[in-house]
C-alpha cells in the first residue's frame, strides 16, 4: 500500500510538472508571438489587434497624406496621444482586412488561375525589390554618398563655371542679322532681342540666360567659343543640334560645389541607378540567347501590278504579302472594268445625244 501510494504521489508530481512546463511554454511562446508584433492595443471579438498593425495603418495613412514626397520624413502621431474613437475605427479596419483575407482565401477565387499568377509575380517582384536592396546597400550607404561628394567636389579644382545668356535662331542669316543690330551705335538690350527672337523659349523667359554652367556640362561647339569670349562680349553666330546661337558671358568665376545637403540625394539616386546597372550587367553580359520558335517572314515591299512582277514578289513574300498583292491586283481590275463601263455608258449616252438632234433637226423641216 505504501508503495501504491508512493507511486501515485510521483505520478502526480510528474504531471504536475509536464502541466507547468507546458503552460510554460505556451506563455513563452505567446510572449515571443507578441514581441514581434508589439504590444496589444485592443481586442475585437477576442481576436489581439498589435500595435505594429497599427502603426502600420497609420504610416499608410500618413505616406498617403504626404504624396510620395521622399524628401519629407513621415511623422506618425503617437499612439497613446490618439482619440478613443481613431484608436477603435483602425481596430475594425486591421480586423476587416484580416476577415476578409481569411474568406477570400477559402473561396473559389483563391483557385482561379489568374489571380494566382498574379499573386505569384507580385511576390517574385518584391523578392527581386528586396535582394536588389541587400545587394545596393553597401554601395549606397551614407558614408559612400560622402566619397562621391568628395571625389566630384575634388574633381572641379582648377575648372571655370561660366554665368551665359544665348539666343538661338533656325537659320544662320537670321542668327547674322541679330548679331549685326546687337553690335550697331543704338544697339538693343541682349535680354529683349533674346525674349523677342530666341526659339529656345524656356531661356528667353529669363532674357536669354542660362545660369552658371561648368565648362565640361557644354557642347563642345559653344565651350570652345566661350573659352574665347572676353566678359559682355557676343560671339559670331554658332551653330549646333539645336540651331544658330549668338553667345554673351555674363559673369566667369573658379567652378565652386554645392553644399552636400542640397546634392546628397541626387548623388545616392545616382549611386543606385550606377549599383542597379552593375548588378544587371554581371547577370545578363554573358547570356545567349536563342530564338527556339518560327518566326512570321518580314513582309515583302508592295509588288507592282505588271504580271511579270509577279511570280518574283510572290515567290519571297509571306502568305499575307501575296494576299496583300492578289488584292491589289483584283482592285486594278475592277478599276479597269469600271472605266470600260464608263466609256461604254458615256458613248451610249452620246449616240442617243446624236440620234435626238437628226430627230429633232428632221421634224423642224
Amino acid at each position: 500500500m505504501k508503495r501504491l501510494h508512493s507511486r501515485k504521489k510521483n505520478s502526480t508530481k510528474v504531471f504536475a510538472v509536464a502541466a507547468l512546463v507546458a503552460a510554460l511554454l505556451f506563455v513563452l511562446s505567446s510572449y515571443f508571438i507578441g514581441a514581434e508584433k508589439g504590444a496589444v492595443v485592443a481586442r475585437v471579438n477576442n481576436e489581439k489587434i498589435f500595435k505594429s498593425e497599427i502603426d502600420a495603418k497609420l504610416r499608410s495613412v500618413f505616406e498617403g497624406q504626404n504624396f510620395g514626397n521622399k524628401d519629407e520624413e513621415v511623422k506618425i502621431p503617437d499612439l497613446a496621444s490618439l482619440p478613443k474613437e481613431v484608436i477603435e475605427i483602425l481596430a475594425k479596419e486591421i480586423y476587416l482586412d484580416r476577415e476578409l483575407t481569411k474568406q477570400a482565401a477559402k473561396s473559389k477565387v483563391a483557385k482561379e488561375k489568374v489571380l494566382q499568377e498574379k499573386i505569384a509575380e507580385s511576390k517574385n517582384r518584391m523578392l527581386r525589390q528586396a535582394y536588389i536592396n541587400s545587394l545596393m546597400k553597401d554601395k549606397v550607404s551614407e558614408e559612400k554618398v560622402k566619397e562621391k561628394y568628395t571625389e566630384l567636389s575634388n574633381g572641379l579644382v582648377g575648372k571655370k563655371e561660366y554665368s551665359v545668356a544665348h539666343i538661338v535662331t533656325k537659320s544662320k542669316e537670321e542668327a547674322e542679322k541679330l548679331e549685326k543690330e546687337l553690335n550697331s551705335k543704338k544697339a538693343p538690350k541682349f535680354a529683349e532681342v533674346a525674349k523677342k527672337y530666341s526659339i529656345d523659349q524656356e531661356s528667353a523667359a529669363r532674357g536669354g540666360e542660362l545660369g552658371y554652367v561648368l565648362e565640361d556640362n557644354m557642347i563642345k561647339e559653344i565651350s570652345d567659343v566661350i573659352a574665347k569670349l572676353k566678359k559682355g562680349q557676343i560671339s559670331a553666330p554658332v551653330q549646333s543640334k539645336f540651331g544658330w546661337h549668338l553667345i554673351k558671358v555674363l559673369e566667369v568665376r573658379d567652378a565652386q560645389a554645392l553644399p552636400f545637403e542640397s546634392v546628397k540625394e541626387n548623388i545616392r539616386e545616382q549611386l543606385s541607378q550606377d549599383a542597379l546597372n552593375e548588378i544587371n550587367t554581371a547577370i545578363t553580359k554573358d547570356a545567349k540567347v536563342k530564338i527556339v520558335i518560327k518566326l512570321q517572314e518580314p513582309k515583302a515591299p508592295e509588288a507592282a501590278p505588271a504580271a511579270e512582277a509577279q511570280p518574283a514578289a510572290n515567290s519571297v513574300a509571306a502568305p499575307e504579302a501575296v494576299e496583300e498583292v492578289v488584292a491589289e491586283e483584283e482592285k486594278v481590275e475592277e478599276k479597269a472594268e469600271e472605266k470600260t463601263e464608263e466609256k461604254s455608258a458615256k458613248t451610249e449616252k452620246n449616240e442617243a445625244k446624236k440620234h435626238k438632234d437628226s430627230k429633232s433637226k428632221k421634224s423642224k423641216k
